[in-house]
């Protein structure tokens, strides 16, 4: 890997935040937007999605368009079937 200063062209990984960094090996770097290692993880959690998407990832249950929370409060709401 070589050592030294990036530019900061690459942006920021969609998954974790942090700056992303050129990987020479391959030649697709340029359009990367995940780390390996976030998008490798991100793949192994997909199996128990259902679970880790509101602990892990920030996803809120929602029903008929509102956090379940907010719905909890409303004594009546309509859900409609097009």
């Amino acid at each position: 890997m070589p050592s030294g200063y990036y530019k900061n062209d690459m942006g920021d990984c969609g998954i974790c935040g942090k700056k992303l960094r050129p990987l020479y090996k391959n030649k697709d770097w340029e359009k990367r937007k995940y780390h390996v290692s976030c998008f490798r993880e991100l793949i192994a959690d997909i199996n128990n999605y259902n679970e880790l998407a509101f602990t892990k990832y920030g996803h809120t249950k929602k029903v008929a368009n509102m956090p379940i929370n907010e719905a909890k409060k409303q004594k009546s709401f309509t859900i409609t079937f097009e």
